[in-house]
Formats: structure tokens, sequence, C-alpha cells
């Protein structure tokens, strides 16, 4: 007797975003990572053919993919609604990059009712903050459209559940990712260099570069040779290079604005420590990228960061308007490197275990096994 041979139906997942490949930042990252994972999840045959909308890409920026389709539309703003209303009819699952889209899934939703839609959220753009972003007043309606919530971090969750009033058991937790390598460099001896990698944009006074710059001042006579390197640009530099001057540290801060890849790899290399005590990380990638480097991290108490990073452990956590404790934690991982190399392999390995692609790539789909 033969018996009928069951298959299951692979499912249908369509992915919107903003912005991947044509734009330089976490979030367009986190994009491309979820489109490269959900490609290669394709050709294993874990789900048919992912179809993926990039709003403000044109096609040349964007990969081709053997196993997905990819599109992007430029200035074409109603193409793409057009195109992911009409991929939705389709699909069983559909992901959106960010808050914003909320709007276009939530049309998909009422096209086809059995349509799962996720949301992937970051940070300040969903803490409802007036200097970022505020919420928007139909997203709370529109949010009860949405099946899952996938946060980057337990913080922003909580943050967007209250804000947003979503219950907290719709969030997922995905945390960011980052590409290997991890090349562990020896610190120098001659050289007591701090690093600092942030943007400078006009409301980015949360990066707290400020602080970073009092406690450095604090540091001259027991450290007369250290330099401090921020590497980074934008509005506020101005502003960070006077207070530098005021300070009378403006010879031992070298800001070097943008800089290449290969800059940045080299900073890294030469730096004894990675400081950016930001009030406003939805998660904190750059301290990942840190211990890509074996560096050991000064973070936060506030926002996300604090969350990755274990006190003593493989880095510092710290109130950045506690100027003294700071610098102490500053002039610790200068003066001790021995310390400073035991902490950065902490923060190594815990990047190997928890934060680079396979991690990412695992949770991602056991989302997509939770939304089905």
């Amino acid at each position: 007797m033969h018996h009928p041979v069951t298959t299951i139906a692979k499912p249908k997942v369509g992915f919107l975003a903003l912005d991947t490949w044509s734009r330089v930042g976490g979030l367009q990252r986190f994009n491309q990572r979820v489109i490269s994972n959900l490609a290669s999840a394709a050709e294993e045959g874990r789900l048919s053919r992912p179809v993926m909308h990039v709003m403000r890409d044109v096609s040349s920026d964007l990969p081709s993919l053997t196993a997905a389709d990819l599109k992007g539309y430029g200035p074409n703003r109603l193409a793409f609604i057009r195109a992911a209303l009409v991929s939705a009819s389709k699909l069983d699952i559909m992901f959106l990059g960010q808050v914003n889209l909320l709007p276009v899934g939530w049309m998909a939703k009422q096209l086809n009712r059995k349509l799962k839609l996720a949301m992937f959220v970051h940070g300040v753009e969903v803490w409802n903050d007036p200097i970022y972003r505020k919420k928007r007043f139909y997203e709370p309606t529109m949010l009860r459209a949405v099946d899952r919530i996938a946060s980057v971090s337990d913080y922003t969750a909580n943050v967007m559940a209250k804000e947003f009033g979503v219950n907290r058991a719709k969030f997922s937790i995905l945390p960011n990712a980052v590409d290997g390598p991890i090349e562990i460099t020896p610190r120098s001896s001659t050289e007591p260099m701090l690093l600092c990698v942030t943007r400078m944009a006009p409301h980015d006074h949360g990066k707290r570069v400020d602080s970073v710059l009092r406690a450095f001042s604090k540091l001259t006579s027991g450290f007369p040779d250290s330099r401090l390197e921020i590497i980074g640009d934008g509005p506020l530099r101005p502003e960070l290079e006077k207070l530098a001057h005021d300070l009378g540290v403006a010879e031992r801060v070298l800001f070097r604005g943008r800089v290449s890849d290969e800059e940045l790899d080299r900073a890294y290399r030469r730096a004894r420590a990675f400081v950016l005590p930001s009030v406003k990380e939805g998660f904190g990638i750059v301290y990942l990228e840190a211990w890509k480097y074996g560096l050991p991290v000064i973070c936060s108490n506030a926002g996300a960061s604090h969350e990755i990073i274990s006190h003593g452990g493989d880095g510092f956590v710290v109130d950045p308007s506690d100027i003294d404790r700071l610098a102490d934690h500053m002039g610790v991982l200068l003066s001790d490197l021995d310390r400073g190399a035991t902490m950065g392999q902490a923060g190594a390995e815990k990047l190997r275990e928890k934060y680079l692609n396979d991690s990412f790539r695992l949770n991602l789909l056991t989302l997509l096994d939770e939304i089905k």
C-alpha cells in the first residue's frame, strides 16, 4: 500500500526596505544582512524565492542574486508602493525594514488578510523622542495589523511597547551583527591612543563626545603623551573642535573626519580602547566593530549598549555625566595593557559566540518560524 507523500509548502516571503547598498550606515547594513540571509535560505530550500523591494536605491546599486528577486525604485515611490502591494497578494510573510514603511505594510494586510506582517525596529525611530522622531498619530492603530516586531534590543522593545501601546509579548529580539574576521592586534606600548567613531549630525549630542573630551582633558598630567582620535564628521564637528581647544587638549585630539575603510582599519589597530558613552544607542554596533580588533570598550549606562557589554569583563559601563569616573576608566585602559587585552579578548569571544552573521541568520530563521 502506497501512502501519499506530504510536502510542506515553502513560505513565500517578501521584504521592504528604505535603502540598502546606496548609503552607508548601521540600518543599511542591517537591511543588507536581511536580504543576503533570506536569499541564502531560499538557496537552501527553506523558503520560496523571496521578493524584495528597496524604495530609495536604484537597481544599479543592488547586487544580482540568483535565489531572490531584488529591485530598487529610486525616486519613483509610487512604483515602489504599487510593486509592494502587488507582491503582497502572493506572499505568506512580509517584512518591513523600518517603521516608516508601516503604512505600506498596513495596506498590504488589507489586501491580503492572510498575510503575516513583521517589522524590524532599531532604536530612536520608535522611542517617540521629539529630538529624533515622534510617533505618528496613525501608527498605534496600524501596528495592530503587525503580527511580530523584531527589535535589535530589549531596551528598544521596552520603550516602543510603552510609547506605542504595544503588547510586549508581540516582540522578538533580533540582535545586530557584524562580519568577520576577528583580527586581534597586539596593542602598542609606545602609542597611548583612544578611539571614538561616531556621527556628528545636529541631533547627535546624545553620542556624548563632549563627555569624552572633558574626561580626556583630565588625563593630561597622568598621560601627557596620550592621544584621542575621533573619526566621523558632521555639523557638530566645529562645536566639538572648539570644546577641545577650550579644554586645552586640541593638540592631542585628532579630528579625522570621514576616512576610508583602510584608514578606519588602521585606526582600530593602533588604539588601546574604544570610547563612546552614547545615551542614544538602540543597540551599539560600534562596540561590536571594536571587539573585532580585540579592543576593550567604554559605553554608557543609558540606552541599549549596556545590554551587550559586561562591566569590568569586556568593557566599562559608565554614566557619561560622571566625568571623573569616565576619565578613570579611560586611564585604566591606557595604562594597563594586560587588562585591556584581557577585556578585549573577552569582547572578541562574545562577538564570536553571539554577534557574527551565523548567529544573525539563526535568529532570523527562528523569527520566520515564530511568524509562520
